[in-house]
């Protein structure tokens, strides 16, 4: 999953004007395998969905925040709700608080994901278990006529496997817990967003002190023990 994760993913010659302008944005704010640690570009990022099938679910919210020099920059933080026609299965409306059959959001699916891209440009993504986020959002892009993200991406839980090889389980809450971080605003993009680059902080502090350097090293596959 690490190879799939980082690898740089082909430019898509064209697409839609929104797409053209993402790949632009690339080039122009290039994320550069020298850079020192504190001097890397995060945008870390969570969506809330109606499930896990990124194919059938929707995506309810996005949020994400940029992370740069050991701060995070919260004044600037990137929330949306996006419009969608939602009845949520049985249990998610303790956890979502939306009611079945009810229209939420203040933003077009397609808006918000254009919006996500102009907020991200060529920084370095940063997701706990991103997988399924990528899955979710390239799925709402696919429809619009977009291709895959081209941004490099970190995923919290691997991060956490390469500073703690023989720890388990590495889900968020445990995470937090282990780096004593007060978990607030769980369950909501921006909430979970936030506590993920906290947690991202930590991590990279512990991998500098272990020789990582500059992003580079923080990209490479980290040899089998």
């Amino acid at each position: 999953m690490w190879d799939w994760l980082n690898k740089w993913r082909a430019p898509v010659p064209e697409g839609p004007p929104f797409w053209e302008a993402y790949l632009r944005s690339l080039t122009a704010r290039p994320a550069a395998k020298r850079q020192p640690l504190s001097e890397v570009e995060f945008v870390v990022f969570d969506t809330e969905t109606t499930g896990l099938d990124p194919q059938k679910d929707q995506i309810l919210s996005i949020g994400a925040v940029r992370a740069c020099q050991w701060q995070i920059e919260v004044s600037d933080r990137f929330e949306y709700a996006l419009q969608q026609e939602y009845t949520p299965v049985p249990g998610t409306v303790a956890v979502h608080g939306i009611l079945p059959g009810r229209k939420i959001g203040n933003l077009p699916e397609e808006a918000a994901l254009q919006e996500f891209l102009a907020y991200c440009e060529g920084r370095v993504l940063v997701a706990h278990h991103a997988a399924f986020d990528l899955a979710m959002l390239e799925a709402g892009l696919k429809k619009m006529g977009g291709g895959k993200l081209q941004n490099h991406v970190l995923d919290t839980g691997v991060l956490a496997q390469r500073v703690s090889p023989g720890h388990k389980p590495y889900g968020l809450d445990e995470l937090l817990k282990v780096y004593g971080i007060t978990p607030s605003d769980r369950h909501t993009a921006a909430g979970d967003a936030y506590m993920t680059a906290l947690l991202l902080f930590k991590l990279l502090f512990r991998l500098e002190q272990r020789g990582v350097k500059t992003l580079g090293d923080l990209l490479k596959k980290p040899r089998k023990l």
